[in-house]
């Protein structure tokens, strides 16, 4: 494309020194130069669309890179503040897990300290018919949703294309998480969750696909 638009503009200056030399345009010579003009428009046009295109992608992956991000963020952190009992008591699988963040121990009977727990539920939920992973927060009494101000403390994180909880415990790759005793894809088993966070967004004509991988060790206090 850059050299078509170089031999354009060297070809124009002879062209115009050629009708220079007479009396006046003939008609030839001024479809020629609208030709080549065309040419050249169409030439430049299509650089700046494609330059244009790069960067409207540019943008749109790093957008689905700060949302993917921003997903795996939300999990793995709520993940940290639990622990293993509290994860597999609430029949875990690749598309769910529910449990209460560990808040601090009671040591009030040192030969038997306990965990505290929060007061409320994180439960964590993939839909594939509706490619969504939800965040809701419920209460311990009831499972009902929570609300602050108003508003339910639900949060949905959309075009997620892949279930998101594994886990292994060997090197072997990811198994579903499962709540069968004893099975490679228990979190008793591993003492670990695999966040998977497959993100898909639309830029133009083509889907950006995007995977973000974090292993999270639970504690097992």
């Amino acid at each position: 494309m850059k050299d078509k638009i170089q031999e354009i503009f060297h070809l124009l200056p002879r062209l115009l020194k050629l009708s220079n030399s007479k009396s006046g345009f003939t008609l030839p010579e001024v479809l020629l130069v609208a030709f080549i003009l065309g040419m050249l428009f169409t030439a430049l046009f299509q650089t700046l669309n494609v330059g244009q295109i790069a960067n409207i992608m540019s943008s749109e992956r790093v957008a689905l890179q700060s949302y993917v991000r921003r997903a795996l963020n939300w999990v793995t952190n709520d993940v940290r503040a639990t622990n293993l009992q509290q994860i597999d008591r609430n029949n875990p699988s690749v598309n769910h897990i529910k449990f209460q963040k560990v808040t601090g121990i009671n040591e009030t009977d040192p030969a038997a300290p306990y965990t505290v727990n929060s007061t409320t539920y994180i439960e964590y939920s993939y839909s594939s018919a509706t490619s969504q992973l939800t965040r809701n927060e419920l209460s311990t009494a009831d499972n009902s949703t929570l609300y602050r101000d108003g508003r339910p403390l639900i949060w949905v994180f959309n075009n997620i294309t892949q279930s998101p909880f594994y886990t292994n415990v060997t090197s072997t790759p990811w198994v579903p998480l499962v709540s069968t005793p004893g099975d490679d894809g228990s979190i008793i088993k591993a003492k670990k969750l695999i966040i998977v966070i497959a993100g898909q967004r639309q830029a133009r004509n083509s889907l950006l696909n995007l995977t973000l991988t974090e292993e999270v060790k639970i504690r097992n206090e």
